[in-house]
Order: C-alpha cells, then sequence, then structure tokens
C-alpha cells in the first residue's frame, strides 16, 4: 500500500503533460467524430463489405469502423484513406482473422519482451545493489524505450488494423461476461484494450521520468535493523541486516516465527517501525542511516557507537 501511495503521488510530477496533452488528444477525437465524411463513409463501407458475409462478421464490421473511426485524425488520413484502410485491413472471414490473431499475437509478445528486457538493463542501478545510484543511473532508469511504440503503431496503421477487428470492452462487460470467454476472447479484448488510447510519447516519458523517481525513493527506504533499539535499548537484530520498506519488514515478521523465543520482541519491535512509517512519525534521519541509533517506541535517536 505504500508503494503504491507514493508511486501515485509522484505521478503528480506527470500531471501537467497529462494535463496539456489531454485537450488536445480529446479535440482530436472530437475532430474525427465530427467530421463530415466519417459517418458517412462508414455507412457506405457497412453496406459494401457485409454483403455476403455472415451475422457475426457484419456485427464485427459495425463495431470496428466504429473503434477505428473514434480515434481517427486527420493526419491519418482522409475520407478516400480511411476507406481504403478499412478496405484492405477488415478480416472478413474466419481463416484471415485467425491469422491476423496469430501474428500479431506473436509479434507484439516479441517487441514487448525486448522493451521490458531493454527496460530492465536501463534500470539494473535502480532495482539491484551494485553500488552508489549515480545521476545518469536515475536518467537511465527514467528513460523509457516503448514511450514511442503506441505513436508509431498508430502511425503506421497497425493499432488501427486490432481496432477495426477486434472488440474493445468496458470494465462492466469483462466483470459480467468474462466467466464465459474462452482464452481467444480474453487474448482478443486484452489486444484491443492495448489501443483504446491515443497517450503522447512525451506524456509516456513523463510517467516513465514520474516512476523511476518514485522507484528510487522506495529504493532508499530502507531500515537497518541492528540500530533498532528495542524498549531496554537492547539490539535484537544481527548486523548489517538492512531492511527494506516495506515488504522486507512484512516478510521479516513471517519469517520471525521460526526464530523461536527472540521471534515476539522482534516481531513487535517491526511493528512499532511500520507504525512510524504509516503515520510519518519516523525521523527522516534514520532512514538508510546505519550511524544513528533510533528507539521507536520512544521516537528518539542518537548517534550510533562505532
Amino acid at each position: 500500500m505504500i508503494r503504491s501511495i507514493l508511486v501515485s503521488s509522484l505521478l503528480l510530477a506527470a500531471a501537467p503533460r497529462l494535463a496539456a496533452a489531454q485537450p488536445a488528444a480529446s479535440a482530436a477525437a472530437r475532430g474525427a467524430e465530427a467530421a463530415d465524411w466519417l459517418a458517412p463513409a462508414s455507412v457506405k463501407l457497412e453496406a459494401e463489405l457485409a454483403a455476403g458475409r455472415d451475422e457475426a462478421a457484419r456485427a464485427r464490421l459495425k463495431r470496428g469502423l466504429r473503434q477505428a473511426g473514434s480515434l481517427w485524425r486527420d493526419s491519418d488520413g482522409d475520407q478516400a484513406g480511411f476507406e481504403a484502410f478499412v478496405r484492405e485491413n477488415f478480416a472478413g472471414d474466419q481463416a484471415t482473422l485467425d491469422a491476423l490473431f496469430d501474428r500479431y499475437e506473436y509479434r507484439l509478445e516479441a517487441v514487448d519482451g525486448h522493451m521490458d528486457a531493454l527496460a530492465g538493463a536501463l534500470r539494473e542501478h535502480m532495482d539491484l545493489d551494485r553500488g552508489p545510484v549515480l545521476p545518469f543511473d536515475e536518467a537511465f532508469a527514467g528513460y523509457d524505450p516503448s514511450a514511442h511504440l503506441a505513436d508509431d503503431l498508430f502511425g503506421n496503421k497497425l493499432a488501427f488494423v486490432v481496432l477495426l477487428n477486434f472488440p474493445l470492452t468496458t470494465l462492466e462487460e469483462r466483470l459480467s461476461e468474462g466467466p464465459k470467454w474462452t482464452r481467444r476472447q480474453w487474448a482478443e479484448a486484452r489486444l484491443a484494450q492495448r489501443f483504446a488510447h491515443r497517450v503522447p510519447a512525451d506524456v509516456q516519458l513523463g510517467i516513465g521520468q514520474a516512476m523511476a523517481k518514485a522507484e528510487r525513493y522506495i529504493a532508499e527506504y530502507n531500515i537497518w535493523m541492528r540500530h533498532v533499539l528495542g524498549p531496554k535499548g537492547e539490539r535484537l537484530f544481527p548486523a548489517k541486516l538492512r531492511l527494506l520498506t516495506h515488504w522486507n519488514l512484512r516478510d521479516e515478521i513471517k519469517a520471525e516465527y521460526s526464530e523461536g523465543a527472540k521471534a515476539l520482541p522482534r516481531q513487535r519491535l517491526i511493528q512499532k517501525v511500520m507504525e512510524r512509517i504509516v503515520t510519518q512519525t519516523i525521523p527522516a534521519a534514520v532512514i538508510n542511516n546505519p550511524g544513528l541509533d533510533w528507539d521507536p517506541a520512544a521516537n528518539t535517536v542518537k548517534a550510533s557507537d562505532p
């Protein structure tokens, strides 16, 4: 919970960009929906492409025209461009739809996997204990190599191919109908959901930078347990035990059940530490600092004896 709160708070750093981008994105979507040619073009295409197809294909076509049209912008093409795109990319039979799904599944999995590997390499000094985190480490961690991917997939119209052929679903639909869906139906819903919004690349980069700041804050929020003193000033934990807030503290409470008589005093001390963190009455100076001794019950701090 603490991590979620910290991440959510630091995402506010990206709020100005999000707010600035939202009117433009909304205006673009409204412009596509309000274009004089879009409604008649959709009616024309539906009549043309539905001929000779079964009811399921006709329903997919109607839904796809609506979905693709809702995010189509002037920069994506005029009426002739939209009509040509639909005629070329609507999968009117099951075999073509299956091929479309299989190839998107394989290729997007490959793209996402490589993006994850890149992100992991860029974040290595933030996620692993590789020594001091330097300013350029944070810059690397804040760079999202996939930030322009969604823009590119809309730009080359691969995103529109998905919107034309697979269903966008609401949370309510997934909750009410999802238990009856097949794995393929769930996969189609997840594929389409990926392109439900057009988020500008600079906004994605802003989110990545805010997340990196949040993660660095969390990664450095360590408690040196040897320097957390018990009610009588005693040291209950071994030297060099450093626990990350909050899941390391939580896991240590569970681990202590195997420690016999030592367990309960240690667990109660960890509980007091977590209470101080949750209520934000923890002295800032003791965070990630092995040079101070801290009594969390009295909430007093003193220099540690070397």
